[in-house]
């Protein structure tokens, strides 16, 4: 859940308490979602990125993350990646926690972040882009075979 607007009057606080933000997608087919509100500035994938390009554009920055961290390889079975959009904001990111609920099963994992994301390499890890925006890549046995449920993800960052 992300924090209200709230101004706190030791100003220390909310300068280095961490920042929240949720993203939400409903499993709908087999390695298919939807962003639940639709429109969140996430790029997202089950398999391998296609191009260096499709991550430039949709961040507007020259390599941030680089498309070897997406490849076919980092991209096998069960895994998924999350490319959040912060328009810069992000200073420091320090944990991702995301869990994924298939209606019988709900899986709680909490993962720290990493300086980068390792090239074509089926892992778990999460990383902030030198221009401020973050990205996840998540391994989780049968997550290609679901049909239904929800992938629930939680950055939290400290912004500039």
């Amino acid at each position: 859940m992300t924090s209200p607007g709230l101004f706190f009057w030791q100003d220390k606080i909310g300068k280095t308490n961490p920042h929240v933000v949720d993203f939400t997608f409903q499993i709908t087919a087999a390695k298919t979602i939807t962003n639940v509100p639709v429109g969140t500035p996430v790029l997202t994938s089950f398999d391998a990125i296609a191009s260096q390009s499709v991550i430039n554009d949709f961040l507007g920055t020259t390599d941030e993350f680089l498309v070897a961290a997406f490849d076919a390889t980092a991209m096998g079975t069960d895994a998924f990646a999350c490319i959040v959009n912060m328009a810069g904001q992000v200073d420091d990111l320090f944990k991702v926690e995301y869990y994924i609920d298939d209606g019988s099963t709900h899986d709680d994992v909490a993962k720290l972040p990493v300086a980068t994301l390792t090239a074509s390499s089926l892992s778990t890890q999460c990383a902030k882009g030198a221009y401020g925006n973050m990205a996840l890549r998540l391994v989780y046995t049968g997550l290609d075979a679901l049909t239904s449920g929800i992938i629930c993800i939680r950055f939290y960052f400290k912004s500039k």
